[in-house]
């Protein structure tokens, strides 16, 4: 699979019309794990501690859609000044790239199921009407109890399709690569 690292921006994002797929999701959740599970090489950074994606990062796949990994929300040892960066650099680039982007992939860790913040997450992208989609990580950690917990929590608050992943396993690769080829699909 074809992937390049396009950069990583704070300030001035990408002026283009390529399309997007989009990870968000709290600190920790496996984003960047995700990201080199699917194009199956190690290219986006993985931190062993909360809140190392600290940029808007991009990735062009096979020439035709980007894969973007955004700074993820809730703990991360950071100031509060730069908390406070992140929420703004955020809240630009979904203003100024909503046109472009497929789908907001919003990854909830299996185990700990749907949070206050995922929550917040997936009511804002309703009101925004930005297509996006649940994806729970790590499910090779989480006992079918706890999975079958975070399914149901997901249902409750009105999530109807998730797709389960474990970056570790593979699991979810297929599933997750459709949408991206549906998203590819729609620009010829």
């Amino acid at each position: 699979m074809k992937v390049e690292f396009l950069g990583s921006y704070v300030k001035d994002l990408p002026q283009d019309n390529i399309k997007e797929v989009v990870f968000v999701g709290r600190s920790n959740v496996g984003k960047s794990s995700l990201i080199n599970m699917l194009v199956g090489k190690p290219i986006a950074k993985v931190g062993k501690e909360p809140g190392r994606t600290r940029a808007i990062n991009v990735f062009l796949l096979e020439d035709y859609i980007k894969l973007v990994d955004v700074p993820g929300y809730g703990f991360a040892k950071v100031s509060k000044e730069e908390r406070e960066s992140w929420k703004e650099l955020m809240e630009r680039y979904f203003t100024e790239r909503k046109n472009n982007i497929k789908c907001v992939f919003v990854l909830i860790d299996s185990k700990v199921g749907p949070t206050e913040l995922d929550r917040l997450m997936i009511e804002w992208l309703r009101h925004k009407g930005i297509n996006h989609l649940a994806v729970l990580t790590k499910s090779d950690k989480a006992d079918q109890r706890e999975l079958s917990k975070s399914l149901k929590e997901l249902k409750r608050i009105g999530v109807q399709k998730v797709i389960i992943t474990s970056a570790k396993e593979g699991r979810g690769k297929k599933e997750l690569l459709k949408v991206i080829m549906e998203a590819k699909a729609e620009l010829s």
